[in-house]
């Protein structure tokens, strides 16, 4: 096998039923017939591991959301909560004060995949003292997102994406995506969606 690394991308043409891509200064040429391009691009996988500044946002959204619930005086502001018999911890448990008040657990991580989503929905199903639950990862991917129920949901700091929208997300979590750290909106992703 000859592996070449790509440094530049000089040309992307299309010739009589195939892909030319020129790159490496013109030094390195590579044709692709038009079945090979097309499955190339319709299985090429996303890249999946989080930047530096997407981590940043979700350790501080992570460390907002603490904030925010002790400045509000929350019923109960939890760390290191086991969730379920998921063998999986909440690194938040949130409580607002008031009558109909709902309890959330918040799990952060990186990446979330659809693995994760139903890990913890098990330990939610076990849990009584949490009702809800939200998964937010640096990046979630399409499945993770489009998995859940009402009690369960997962949210992406990429693309600032979420399986419920702004409306139906705890008050808690909406104020401090869209005043702490100055989100304007959410992209509502929903189950076959993506």
């Amino acid at each position: 096998m000859h592996e070449v690394r790509v440094e530049s991308l000089d040309k992307l043409e299309a010739l009589e039923g195939q892909m030319r891509l020129s790159a490496n200064a013109g030094s390195l040429r590579i044709l692709f017939p038009q079945e090979v391009w097309e499955d190339l691009i319709s299985n090429a996988p996303a890249f999946e591991e989080p930047v530096q500044e997407e981590l940043e946002e979700l350790d501080l959204l992570k460390e907002q959301l603490e904030r925010y619930a002790r400045q509000q005086s929350f019923t109960s502001v939890l760390r290191g909560v086991e969730c379920g018999n998921s063998g999986l911890e909440y690194d938040l448990v949130l409580r607002p004060a008031g009558l109909f008040a709902m309890t959330t657990g918040y799990h952060f991580a990186p990446v979330v995949g659809p693995e994760l989503v139903a890990r913890i929905g098990v330990g939610l199903g076990d849990d009584d003292s949490v009702e809800q639950a939200y998964v937010i990862g640096a990046v979630a991917g399409d499945a993770a997102l489009a998995a859940g129920d009402d009690s369960l949901r997962a949210l992406s700091v990429r693309g600032r994406s979420c399986s419920t929208s702004r409306f139906e997300m705890p008050p808690e979590l909406w104020q401090v995506l869209s005043g702490r750290l100055g989100w304007r909106n959410v992209e509502t992703i929903t189950r076959g969606e993506r």
